[in-house]
């Protein structure tokens, strides 16, 4: 008890020393950071690093190895037994004094650069991904922030046609329910700007952890330059669609999965002379449950036509993976195209309300009857047109960061440095 209560006591202490740390950050930073510091990029890449180790165990499993329990049976066998024991004790050691006459231990070797290889497209994936959902996660701060300021000003505004309209229901030239109407837009407002402020924190949060920084520290997200949206014209669907498919590092990572189905056929094929005693190596499970047996029986031709079914299971979902690839890539070009359409309709209609709400605000100073009702609706047209047009000029960012994506360009050519700097760390 006594403890537990010195525990209650100094847990205030503790909370008050971790106190929060706020860090500057920009989008290179972002990817640096993620390249090094995200746990499961991090994670990933040691998996690299022992699948590259697995080759270097595989060749040296072909080298002799002493067993010396082993040794003393086969030779036992060799001299108590004759003829056909010193034969039969003779093949029982090839396996470990030559494992290197076992056909199926080289396939097996080959199995293994190939599993490696898959393994490096499958960070190659994992990290773009995270590089990916850390950025847009950055431009949705910065989008919530100008959401943020763009609520706090109309708030101003709305609150000097609050002023007006209840000056003019004193003097009765105002029904008495429209400065009702405006306080309940001002408290709707109110609840939306302290929505944003949670959604930005949850969103730095997020961010921070993808970034490996420790709880508690909060980010400051530095300003971008943003493109002329004037000048954006649309995508070609057919532009990127080859590219697109022959850098993806999902569809390269089945060829090596089919290649090694290669191998696997090999080793049935050739098991008569005996089975592999090596492991496949960390991605070989795929190839675990196939039927491979030692020596040649009855089941050889069963067992080769299951491997060759595995490898159209294989090609199946190699084909699967590119027509993801594609579907992703026309919906990305159809949402872009659509964005570049209607971003002058939205620039047109933001003017046109910013206009008319300046109009009926001179016409206020001029002392001419303005409709409380349409001073209130202009402002409401304006905030939704501001809101949209914010909308479309991050989503613009996004849609040009998933393109890069998909054909690896800009910052996803760095996956290469980021996979060597780590393995650099390690080694």
């Amino acid at each position: 008890m006594r403890n537990l209560a010195l525990l209650i006591l100094f847990i205030p202490i503790l909370s008050w020393g971790q106190s929060t740390q706020e860090v500057k950050i920009n989008l290179k930073q972002v990817v640096d950071k993620v390249s090094t510091e995200n746990y499961s990029v991090y994670q990933n890449s040691l998996r690299v690093y022992q699948a590259k180790e697995s080759i270097t165990v595989a060749r040296m499993n072909l080298l002799p190895r002493l067993n010396l329990w082993k040794l003393a049976s086969a030779a036992l066998e060799i001299f108590a037994g004759g003829p056909a024991g010193a034969a039969a004790g003779g093949f029982s050691i090839v396996e470990d004094i030559a494992p290197f006459l076992v056909p199926a231990n080289w396939f097996r070797v080959s199995q293994t650069k190939l599993f490696y290889q898959a393994d490096l497209q499958g960070y190659k994936a994992l990290w773009a991904n995270e590089v990916l959902t850390s950025k847009a996660l950055y431009h949705h701060i910065l989008l919530d922030s100008s959401l943020k300021d763009h609520i706090r000003r109309s708030q101003v505004d709305l609150e000097k046609i609050y002023q007006i309209v209840k000056v003019r229901e004193t003097f009765g030239g105002s029904p008495q329910k429209v400065s009702q109407e405006i306080k309940i837009r001002l408290l709707a407002l109110d609840e939306d700007l302290r929505a944003l402020e949670v959604l930005i924190s949850e969103e730095e949060s997020l961010l921070a952890f993808l970034m490996g920084y420790p709880t508690g520290t909060r980010l400051k997200v530095t300003e971008i330059d943003m493109p002329d949206y004037d000048s954006l014209e649309h995508l070609d669907y057919e532009d990127f669609e080859f590219r697109a498919v022959d850098v993806s590092p999902e569809v390269k990572q089945f060829e090596y999965f089919i290649a090694a189905a290669d191998y696997a056929r090999k080793e049935v094929s050739y098991a008569f002379l005996g089975a592999s005693s090596l492991s496949r190596g960390l991605n070989g499970g795929i190839f675990d449950n196939l039927p491979v047996q030692s020596g040649l029986g009855f089941g050889t031709g069963a067992s080769i036509r299951i491997v060759k079914s595995q490898k159209e299971i294989l090609k199946v979902q190699k084909k699967a993976v590119e027509e993801t690839v594609r579907r992703s890539l026309r919906q990305l070009v159809n949402n872009y195209n659509l964005d570049v359409d209607n971003y002058k309709n939205l620039k047109a209609r933001q003017n046109l309300t910013r206009n008319g709400l300046q109009q009926l605000y001179q016409r206020i100073q001029f002392g001419e009857n303005v409709d409380s009702l349409q001073l209130v609706e202009s402002s409401r047209n304006l905030i939704e047109a501001d809101t949209s047009m914010f909308s479309v000029m991050f989503r613009f960012l996004n849609s040009e960061d998933k393109l890069s994506r998909l054909i690896f360009h800009g910052d996803y050519t760095k996956a290469k440095d980021a996979l060597s700097r780590i393995q650099e760390e390690k080694e």
